[in-house]
């Protein structure tokens, strides 16, 4: 949820934790269980910093299973971000100056990076046979037989204009 960029994305996410079945079962001080809405058992161990979905290790931040448990346990979940989340890393991020590139003009490049030269990648063609250059269209397909009348067997009118039907 702290990566969402949309209201959105972050709604969905919420919608996630939400879902997952409130069913914690304590195994031990720091290891819990949580049944998730499709019924999967997920591993919660918060002295580790773990959870089996491996969400919990890789944001570095509480997965939707962490938070069920910290909301059990009554834990505040800041306690279990990374450090790298807080304002002060925040702030130390942009502290070092970042000078800009001088102008290209002004670069000194080795003769072998200027002699280099980069070609594109060699693109294979599709294997098999290829596709016609044109398709036709439904309407091409529905309305290739002409229009005849019923009975005359003529072309361009139908029954009420046929002047056959009205002799007989």
């Amino acid at each position: 949820m702290a990566r969402a960029y949309k209201i959105e994305d972050f709604n969905r996410l919420m919608q996630d934790m939400d879902n997952i079945d409130k069913r914690v079962r304590p195994s031990t001080d720091y290891v819990y269980v949580v049944m998730d809405a499709e019924q999967r058992r997920n591993i919660v161990c918060l002295l580790k910093r773990e959870c089996s979905c491996k969400r919990f290790q890789v944001d570095e931040i509480p997965c939707p299973h962490a938070m069920v448990v910290l909301d059990y346990t009554h834990i505040e979940a800041p306690k279990y971000y990374s450090a790298y989340y807080t304002n002060e890393y925040f702030k130390k991020t942009y502290e070092v100056l970042v000078n800009p590139f001088p102008d290209e003009t002004t670069w000194d490049l080795p003769t072998e990076v200027l002699d280099n030269m980069v070609l594109p990648p060699i693109v294979k063609g599709k294997s098999g046979r290829p596709t016609k250059s044109r398709r036709k269209g439904l309407y091409e397909y529905l309305y290739t037989e002409t229009v005849t009348c019923g009975l005359c067997e003529k072309q361009g009118h139908n029954r009420r204009t046929c002047r056959n039907a009205q002799d007989n």
